[in-house]
């Protein structure tokens, strides 16, 4: 094992972000190994950086939406056997991406949407460290953050309404179109729109719900135990529903703050180290641990950029915030440094 293929390979993985545990765990104690290494991994680094140049992001991205949306039109006016052909449609369609698309799902993985469809539901996911974008049957663009889904019925959308379920954070951008509502619903509230943009956080495993408005405007319809109680929502507002008090909480905000994370940044105003754990916790599905608690109080303001790679992660936060780390299986120990 302790040959330069198999290390090349390594951190070929490590930087892709297919390692698996026990490889990013050998990685580490590779790394601490000697000042060479670390250079090694940085110039390999520069290197994977560089091949973004190769392609048009924009093109790229123009492409996946355009087949994506083919694939959810065909769903939609196909009989059951027919849409179950689609599906077939849709492998083969991805069996042709071009070789820049094949070359996209290496380089930019964190925007290439986890995509099933059956008969009866769709669903698009973001796998742990991923972004996902895709386009609905009716036009409407969804990107869905890491860690969460979206799914819908495709016959849904020819109706006089159209839904979608979300499990998690997800940004939307509504085909407007006034005679057929779109909503999202959630375990704590239903969200009806038009046409219009906007930021929703539910996870299942979370107490508290959250919108922010970006353009347009959205009803709120909160869910009780005997009635539902109705409320609007203005552009630049921000509702945050307690589901255990049972209490709303609607503010002014900055909203762009709030759908950083499309493009893989997470913004922060005035956030605690603890805060940014969270957010890793999540992103990566890791456990973070603090060798001092005191460290959780260290706080932060500015742009916290992330992709699917945790050791990019946790280099930033040792070369801006002083912080070690150790990685010990899918666990991560962070230290003051000295």
């Amino acid at each position: 094992m302790e040959n330069a293929g198999y290390f090349d390979e390594l951190i070929s993985r490590v930087i892709s972000g297919n390692a698996s545990s026990d490889e990013f765990e050998q990685f580490d104690n590779w790394l601490a190994k000697s000042e060479n290494n670390r250079k090694i991994y940085e110039d390999s680094l520069k290197a994977w950086n560089a091949a973004e140049t190769w392609l048009k992001p924009e093109n790229i991205r123009k492409d996946k939406l355009k087949i994506i949306t083919e694939v959810n039109r065909n769903l939609i006016i196909q009989s059951d056997r027919s849409r179950r052909r689609s599906v077939i449609y849709l492998a083969a369609a991805i069996l042709a991406f071009p070789l820049a698309i094949a070359v996209n799902i290496l380089f930019f993985s964190n925007s290439v949407p986890d995509y099933s469809c059956n008969p009866a539901v769709c669903e698009v996911s973001a796998p742990a460290g991923h972004i996902s974008e895709c386009k609905l049957p009716d036009g409407t663009e969804v990107w869905v953050n890491s860690g969460s889904k979206i799914t819908y019925n495709s016959s849904g959308f020819t109706g006089k309404s159209r839904e979608v379920q979300l499990d998690g954070e997800a940004y939307f951008e509504v085909s407007q179109n006034k005679k057929k509502p779109f909503y999202v619903r959630t375990g704590f509230a239903d969200i009806k729109v038009t046409g219009t943009s906007f930021n929703v956080k539910a996870f299942p495993d979370s107490k508290t719900f959250e919108t922010v408005l970006s353009e347009g405007s959205i009803e709120l319809e909160i869910k009780g135990e005997n009635t539902n109680q109705y409320i609007k929502v203005k552009p630049g507002e921000r509702a945050i529903l307690n589901a255990g008090q049972k209490k709303l909480l609607v503010q002014n905000v900055d909203t762009r703050i709030y759908s950083a994370w499309r493009n893989g940044q997470i913004i922060f105003q005035d956030a605690t180290l603890n805060d940014l754990i969270k957010e890793l916790e999540r992103i990566y599905d890791v456990k973070v641990r603090l060798s001092d608690p005191g460290l959780g109080n260290y706080r932060f303001r500015g742009t916290f950029s992330y992709d699917s790679n945790l050791i990019n992660a946790l280099e930033k936060f040792k070369i801006t915030a002083h912080i070690n780390y150790r990685i010990e299986n899918r666990e991560v120990l962070l230290s003051k440094i000295n």
